[in-house]
């Protein structure tokens, strides 16, 4: 049984048209793959929807034509459980799950409450059931007991939904819309926390997220793969490895309930190339080599955490600046880099109160909780 992986699919900007136009072929020379797999998942990273408020949120709203679904209708599984699905509040996400349902294809991840969004989803193949759970980190976009959005990462509640899945299936399979963007390491406790899901019975881990190919590692025998990349996403800003990815094959033994083997298909994604486009000869090697080498830091754990050392020194004044300055304005980043701004609002005199009301779980749940009543009421 040959089971395909793929990454972030967001038909918009300039890929709306193309994807309308084209529909499945937007896939390019990869299609065949995604037709011939015994199963195929792809995460939908924005709403398919015609409604125009968005919710109160940072970052973009996302949203495309419904009549993309169309371009999808090969696949056995669309992923929901991802940052963007509730950009346009609930009727986003309800028009989302009609359009996937009038393609007759299943969806994993999303629901009107936090009880439907955690719904495991199984699809099967000649009498052998795959179970797949989807799931998501907290931003905007999360389900509550009575509130519509993804399923969330949540060690006590994924427990329980692993262990549903290994009692109705032979294989189990998480699938992540976490990390840090642009980095192609997981942060320390995604790792921690994927493994964790490997040790609780689960076959394999596929993340998706930080728009960049990334590293992967095997665990207990089993394959982790912390980031594949975009495979239809426009490159508005310019963004370096936004344009690549690659598809992840697993082969199967159905008799041995686990994953023989797996391969990787690189390709390149843009605008101008109107769809993906396999790698091929040198520029595939060349692709390989890099990912080959990103799982190789993974294996020292040495080489692996100076990686993520570099990126917190590298980023830790711009995130110091907009998570405590007064005000916040495009450029505040550049800003931050270019002076010691971090100084004005992070030093001496209250940096342990503020590590403290981050790091110690009680004081950071009455933060957070804290923050989300302000912000209900400046919506009002």
């Amino acid at each position: 049984m040959n089971i395909l992986f793929a990454g972030d699919f967001a038909p918009c900007s300039g890929f709306e048209v193309l994807v309308l136009e084209k529909k499945e072929a937007i896939f390019g020379d990869a299609l065949s793959l995604i037709q011939s797999s015994d199963m195929a998942f792809i995460n939908l990273e924005c709403p398919l929807t015609s409604a125009v408020n968005t919710i109160s949120k940072s970052g973009p709203p996302l949203k495309s034509d419904p009549k993309c679904i169309e371009s999808l209708k090969d696949f056995s599984l669309i992923g929901l459980a991802n940052n963007h699905i509730m950009d346009f509040n609930e009727v986003g996400l309800k028009d989302t799950l009609d359009a996937c349902a009038s393609i007759n294809v299943k969806t994993v991840g999303a629901g009107i409450n936090l009880k439907e969004a955690q719904k495991i989803q199984i699809i099967e193949c000649d009498g052998f059931k795959v179970a797949v759970i989807a799931l998501a980190e907290y931003e905007f976009n999360q389900a509550c007991k009575n509130k519509a959005g993804s399923a969330p990462i949540d060690a006590i509640d994924n427990y329980h939904q692993i262990e549903q899945a290994k009692k109705e299936a032979d294989m189990v399979i998480v699938t992540l819309h976490a990390g840090n963007e642009y980095l192609p390491y997981p942060r320390p406790n995604l790792r921690k926390i994927c493994k964790h899901y490997i040790d609780l019975g689960v076959e394999a881990v596929v993340c998706h997220h930080p728009h960049v190919p990334g590293a992967y590692e095997y665990y207990n025998g089993k394959p982790i793969f912390y980031s594949i990349g975009n495979i239809i996403f426009d490159n508005i800003m310019n963004q370096k490895d936004w344009e690549y990815g690659f598809l992840v094959n697993f082969n199967v033994n159905k008799n041995k309930r686990k994953i023989d083997s797996l391969e990787l298909f690189p390709y390149k994604q843009s605008v101008a190339l109107e769809g993906l486009k396999l790698l091929e000869n040198e520029e595939k090697e060349i692709f390989l080599t890099k990912i080959e080498t990103y799982k190789k830091t993974m294996e020292i754990d040495e080489a692996y955490e100076k990686e993520w050392a570099n990126y917190v020194e590298k980023h830790a004044d711009v995130a110091i600046v907009r998570q405590y300055s007064p005000v916040l304005f495009k450029g505040i980043g550049l800003l931050a880099r270019k002076l010691p701004l971090h100084k004005l609002f992070f030093n001496k005199t209250n940096m342990f109160a503020k590590i403290n009301g981050i790091r110690c779980q009680s004081h950071h749940e009455l933060l957070k909780d804290s923050l989300a009543f302000k912000g209900q009421l400046n919506d009002k």
